[in-house]
């Protein structure tokens, strides 16, 4: 966070904030003027270590009139005020009621100068509090807001203080005002204890935000230049510091929206803003390749304010394959090119652990045949959790892994009835969990539930008036076009393409399976946009050249 230095305001305060006691106070009044206008009510909020621990409020006889106006603004009438105690009666309490507190109010000027000209009519010294005024901190916290009154702000902090303008609602607001400040004064600037709290309000505004003219060039300059379509941005301070790493549909909007209502972003994004001295990026022909390339970088630069996707994780498959001269299916985390069908990248390991045991369950040689191949005198690896496969459940597995078989679901969905009906509820929910991790991948899209090293060819997605080309090789997207495009360019990435093809890797690298993870979210995504033509080993170079152009020019021409 930003640390500012600014010169005491006279009132030695060492007292940390959070164990400091605050008074706010609110006043209705006859009018604005103190040195004529009277007192009508006061309402009052001590809060103490962050806690409201007391609340005043009492009506206030001003001697006077109280004018049509301010009956209609505040509510109260001169019947009100008949019979309440008069100013001499009621400052004693206010003044026990405050005590050596920091005195708060919202235009603190305002409700101090009322205080003291009510003492001094009655022959008393005028406060000697520390004062503190939630304006002035507003007016230096959210300079992007339009209006810093204290309607605005409970707007703008979406609060429900009860009943406006009358002295103890209003107080309350602006309590709940101060503690929104306060947690933004040591967010942003580090901001502690009191003393520097009361120095903050009286800070000059261009001392504040140091990257305030920066930050205008950016938005004069930078933000006029930023492209109109995908890629990926850098946000950077000074010396080349990197801040943080996003992709865009559209980059120019995206980066637009950060300069864009500040008071509105989250903490982490405001503190981060405060940082900013330039932005980069890169340009790329598709979203598809913006999040792959925001993935890979983050993960290698791995800048402070990005939270998430800051390294590779590693990610659960369903191996369906051999294992001593058995099927099995088993759970591992490194998928190699072994003559066996693997499926995912799923969600976590409890999803993955899920589906094989539900898959046991229902194809498996015994329903007690679920456990760790290595304790069977079998090991596969990574492998540590499966279980035998029939040679018919085998290919009922397979099927329904390839999106071929819904009878699975249906048969869990009986079988949920009959212990429900048997009141075996127990049995019920295990089987409950296995159908709704079934249900999951059976709802992804048909070319994420391929086995993954025959999951190849290409993606088609119309976007606008183009067509996205995706070529995807045992999984893993690798090269990308636009179409229409140059005859050549084109033909560049069918080389590149097909050179793949027949180059199997031995194992997925945790790199590739990230792509693989980006690119099964983004199919889902846009899973009715999509159109896939598959590579099949059935299939020459030229048939599938000749397919793929002959796919396009149908979408093309559509």
């Amino acid at each position: 966070p930003e640390t500012i230095h600014i010169a005491p305001s006279g009132t030695s305060h060492a007292t940390p904030v959070r164990d400091a006691t605050f008074v706010i106070v609110d006043l209705e009044t006859t009018g604005t003027q103190a040195t004529h206008d009277r007192i009508i009510e006061i309402g009052a909020v001590k809060v103490r270590s962050g806690e409201v621990v007391e609340t005043m409020e009492t009506l206030v006889d001003p001697q006077c009139t109280i004018s049509r106006h301010i009956t209609r603004i505040t509510g109260i009438t001169n019947a009100d005020v008949f019979d309440q105690p008069q100013i001499e009666e009621v400052l004693p309490h206010f003044l026990d009621f405050l005590g050596n507190a920091v005195f708060v109010a919202h235009y603190c000027q305002f409700d101090s100068s009322f205080i003291d000209a009510e003492l001094q009519r009655t022959g008393l010294p005028p406060l000697n509090n520390p004062k503190l005024c939630t304006l002035r901190l507003a007016r230096r916290l959210l300079q992007g807001l339009p209006s810093k009154g204290l309607s605005s702000l409970i707007t703008f902090f979406d609060l429900d203080p009860g009943q406006r303008h009358r002295a103890l609602s209003d107080a309350i607001a602006t309590q709940q005002v101060l503690t929104r400040l306060l947690f933004r004064l040591e967010e942003q600037f580090e901001i502690t204890e009191v003393d520097t709290l009361l120095a903050f309000q009286h800070s000059r505004y261009e001392g504040l935000h140091r990257n305030q003219g920066r930050q205008a060039q950016i938005r004069k300059k930078i933000l006029r230049e930023l492209p109109h379509g995908p890629g990926v941005y850098r946000m950077i301070a000074p010396g080349d510091k990197l801040l943080y790493i996003g992709k865009a549909r559209v980059l120019s909007d995206r980066v637009r929206s950060y300069f864009a209502g500040v008071e509105g972003h989250p903490p982490h994004i405001r503190k981060m803003m405060q940082k900013v001295q330039d932005i980069q990026w890169t340009e790329t022909a598709t979203e598809l390749e913006a999040l792959l390339l925001e993935s890979r970088l983050i993960k290698e630069h791995a800048p402070r304010f990005n939270r998430a996707s800051r390294t590779y994780r590693r990610r659960p498959f369903l191996r369906l394959g051999a294992i001593a001269g058995s099927d099995w299916i088993t759970v591992i985390e490194h998928v190699r090119a072994d003559g066996a069908l693997h499926y995912g990248p799923l969600a976590n390991r409890r999803e993955a652990e899920l589906l094989a045991e539900a898959l046991v369950m229902l194809y498996g040689a015994s329903p007690s045949s679920f456990k760790n191949p290595e304790r069977v005198g079998v090991g596969l690896g990574s492998a540590r959790i499966g279980g035998p496969l029939t040679e018919e459940g085998f290919v009922q597995a397979k099927a329904f892994l390839q999106g071929e078989n819904s009878e699975a679901l249906n048969i869990l969905e009986r079988r949920i009835q009959h212990a429900a009906k048997t009141q075996a509820y127990e049995r019920a929910a295990r089987i409950r969990n296995w159908l709704v991790a079934m249900q999951t991948i059976y709802s992804r899209p048909h070319f994420t539930r391929v086995a993954l090293l025959e999951r190849s060819g290409a993606v088609l997605y119309r976007n606008e008036d183009k067509i996205e080309v995706h070529f995807v090789v045992h999984g893993c997207p690798t090269v990308h076009r636009v179409w229409p495009c140059a005859d050549d360019v084109f033909r560049e990435a069918l080389v590149v393409f097909q050179d793949q093809m027949f180059q199997p890797p031995d194992r997925l690298k945790m790199q590739q399976v990230d792509a693989v993870r980006l690119l099964s979210a983004w199919m889902f995504k846009n899973r009715d946009h999509i159109h896939v033509l598959y590579w099949t080993a059935e299939k020459s170079p030229s048939t599938f050249e000749c397919e793929l152009r002959s796919l396009l020019e149908e979408m093309h021409t559509k």
